[in-house]
């Protein structure tokens, strides 16, 4: 008899050699760091995910991202709420703002614009995201090697690829997200 740890919550058995073996057991990941809130509006009803639109001030920023649970399953219908200065670091009412839903491979895609540096911080991006399975997780992510200093460490790095864009230039980033145990 095989004795699994109780940290594995997924598994499936598959005939090898007359044995029957663990085909995928969970190796747990640690959940994303909780920041704060800050001083911002998070109410924004909008789904539309491009943020920032063509000919508008700033450089693109072309975000994927996943939501995960701690056995790196897929989070579906997590809500996704953000929000971030423009390029200059203001943060304008009713601007870089949304409220996106997970699709089923716990997915979600953002079109935006680098943010500015705000309020003394490095440059980031808020985030509060939901599950009823899963609580809600707070967090700002930052950007790796960002010269007004790195905030969060490895775990709330972002990193850039820049990428060029006609005349100019845009950055492309991607991140997962691992959301903890039960509702919070």
């Amino acid at each position: 008899m095989i004795t699994l740890r109780p940290s594995v919550r997924r598994l499936a058995v598959v005939p090898l050699l007359g044995l029957w073996l663990p085909a995928q057991a969970c190796i747990e990941r640690a959940p994303t760091p909780q920041t704060f809130l800050g001083p911002h509006d998070y109410t924004s009803q909008s789904s539309d995910n491009r943020l920032w639109r063509e000919g508008e001030p700033g450089e693109p920023l072309f975000l994927s991202a996943r939501v995960l649970d701690a056995c790196s399953n897929p989070i579906a219908g997590a809500e996704v709420r953000i929000v971030h200065a423009d390029s200059q670091g203001n943060f304008v009412p009713g601007r870089f703002r949304a409220r996106l839903e997970t699709d089923a491979e716990g997915a979600f895609k953002v079109v935006t614009v680098l943010p500015g540096y705000a309020g003394g911080w490095p440059r980031h991006i808020h985030f509060v995201i939901t599950h009823p399975a899963h609580g809600r997780l707070v967090t700002w992510l930052f950007f790796k090697n960002d010269p007004a200093g790195e905030m969060g460490g490895e775990q709330l790095a972002l990193v850039l690829e820049e990428i060029p864009r006609g005349d100019g230039k845009a950055w492309v980033a991607g991140y997962e997200f691992v959301l903890g145990g039960g509702p919070g």
